[in-house]
């Protein structure tokens, strides 16, 4: 089994103070679709994870930033800022942790992703954030790979069983590695669940009511040769927030 971990130290340039994201006059990406609500980040940041209910709080973090929504994205909170990279927000218990690292697992021909190493915690619906020191295996170690007590963010199964994975459309249709884009989401019945725009997708969560969250990057335009995000210079993230619940 391979695993890396990655503990990202942000740049200095990264810790300036924007406050908005400087995006085209018209965005390409509609606030809602008729299968899918949209959540954008605050600044002109990738979102790297998501944790919450559309309906009540929403947490995203853009690595060096967890921001919290309670009106469906209208206004954000930046609740919690730090040098380390964050690549999202569980909850264990009772108890919401930011995670600092990121296991890539294989196995065969199967693959996971999942969040590791806890740094913060938060006992008030994270409104506030406090350093995490007590150790617990579930929150530090790398879990196996078939360890029931794990956070995975691609893919993630649903009660059924059923799982749902980033699906990766590789330039060559034959081809496992390479070049590729993330239409959407492929579940393991073989259904295709594709967005209404390409984006650079990076993980994937679900509610207490079962509702899909998909995350990634700003819309992408252009060719492979000349790449170029829709709206945004740095990427500015957005999460769909399925407006059914997934079986």
């Amino acid at each position: 089994m391979k695993v890396f971990l990655y503990a990202f130290l942000l740049l200095a340039a990264l810790s300036c103070k924007k406050s908005d994201v400087d995006i085209v006059e018209s965005d390409t990406v509609l606030s809602e679709y008729p299968d899918w609500y949209t959540l954008k980040s605050p600044v002109d940041r990738q979102i790297e994870g998501v944790w919450g209910n559309y309906d009540k709080t929403v947490l995203i973090s853009t690595m060096s930033k967890i921001f919290r929504t309670t009106d469906q994205g209208k206004h954000w909170d930046l609740v919690h800022e730090q040098s380390t990279g964050m690549f999202g927000v569980v909850q264990y218990q009772d108890t919401l942790f930011t995670m600092s690292g990121l296991s890539n697992q294989t196995r065969d021909k199967s693959s996971q992703q999942v969040l590791v190493q806890a740094d913060n915690f938060s006992t008030d619906d994270g409104k506030t954030w406090q350093k995490y020191t007590a150790i617990n295996p579930a929150l530090g170690e790398i879990p196996e790979f078939d360890s029931p007590e794990k956070f995975l963010i691609n893919p993630i199964v649903a009660p059924t069983k059923v799982t749902y994975q980033i699906f990766k459309a590789f330039r060559d249709e034959n081809a496992t590695v390479g070049n590729f884009t993330t239409p959407g989401v492929v579940k393991s019945t073989g259904e295709r669940i594709d967005l209404p725009q390409l984006h650079q997708l990076q993980s994937l969560y679900f509610d207490d009511q079962q509702r899909l969250y998909i995350v990634g990057s700003d819309a992408v335009c252009g060719t492979e040769e000349s790449f170029k995000f829709c709206n945004s210079k740095g990427g500015r993230g957005v999460v769909y927030v399925s407006k059914k619940a997934l079986p």
